[in-house]
């Protein structure tokens, strides 16, 4: 069965701490996986796609979410086409500072890129309730609780 594979991540590094403390959240990263084993993501250095063992989280939650060939060939098509685009620092900026309202649509966050991914392949009902051109409000931790998730964890290190 195909499925469209999520990761979410947390490091021993002060951005993950920050992104963790400033979010009340157990992740500071979320990123996308290929069925050859590479995880797509928005980092400091933009949207890449990343080999398998790039970074070693002290805790990695996995999620598997079926689905049909279609979708998860689109998920992989739309994820690959944003490889490129530069990360958002002024988003982090804004999380940091609290000033959300000063993001532009000027790159990409892990959790945007996720979010707007997942919307894209699955539609906001099954993702999450995010009005279009709100999605830069998702971090990793409100994009974690949505029910798409549920039932689909695939593997959990801790």
């Amino acid at each position: 069965m195909p499925y469209a594979v999520v990761r979410f991540v947390a490091n021993h590094t002060f951005l993950s701490w920050s992104i963790r403390r400033l979010t009340g959240s157990l992740f500071s990263h979320v990123e996308l996986g290929t069925p050859e084993g590479t995880w797509i993501g928005a980092l400091a250095d933009g949207i890449k796609e990343r080999p398998t063992q790039y970074c070693n989280p002290f805790r990695e939650y996995v999620y598997h979410i079926p689905c049909t060939a279609q979708e998860q060939a689109s998920f992989l098509t739309t994820a690959r086409a944003a490889i490129g685009t530069p990360y958002n620092k002024l988003d982090i900026v804004g999380l940091a500072l609290g000033l959300r309202n000063v993001v532009g649509k000027t790159g990409e966050i892990c959790s945007w890129f996720g979010v707007e991914e997942l919307i894209d392949t699955f539609g906001t009902a099954r993702v999450l309730n995010v009005l279009p051109g709100w999605e830069y409000r998702v971090t990793p931790e409100t994009l974690h609780l949505s029910p798409i998730f549920v039932g689909n964890l695939a593997r959990k290190k801790e």
